[in-house]
């Protein structure tokens, strides 16, 4: 039961993310040509800081039931006298999730730098940081839908 509840958080805080990501640029970023080009900015920088706030808890929130389905599957099968041995699709997973992580922390730095080129109105730098942006989300959409497969496939991998 309580391994049930843990991949279930993974599960779904997997979905918030990738799901997010996905989201970003195939839905909201080619539909902003949509609205006027002053209003743009504002629109992308209150609807990432929200979706980061939204990641920094699903990303705790993986790590933390990520570590914890692999006690309890260790704990389980030492408890049974069996060696415990993870499936590659868990190391592909582990590896993913934490360049995944990594990825999206050097995000964040930039969406922070993107802030301040708002601010002092450099319409250049700004650009070039949203393509930095968009470019290294596009990498972390590519590991998710990978760590999705790794979830799904399981020791098919």
């Amino acid at each position: 039961m309580l391994y049930a509840a843990l991949k279930a958080a993974h599960l779904l805080s997997v979905i918030a993310w990738v799901g997010g990501m996905f989201f970003m640029l195939t839905c909201l970023r080619p539909s902003l040509g949509a609205i006027d080009a002053p209003a743009r900015p504002k629109l992308m920088s209150a609807v990432m800081a929200r979706f980061f706030a939204i990641v920094n808890v699903a990303t705790l929130v993986v790590l933390l039931t990520g570590l914890a389905m692999m006690w309890s599957a260790w704990r389980a099968a030492v408890g049974s006298g069996a060696a415990f041995t993870m499936p590659p699709s868990w190391h592909l997973m582990i590896v993913l999730g934490l360049l995944m992580m990594g990825v999206f922390g050097y995000v964040q730095g930039l969406f922070k730098k993107w802030k301040l080129a708002l601010q002092a109105q450099d319409a250049a730098t700004g650009g070039a940081l949203l393509d930095r942006i968009r470019k290294a989300v596009l990498a972390n959409l590519a590991m998710g839908v990978v760590v999705v497969a790794a979830m799904k496939l399981g020791a098919a991998l």
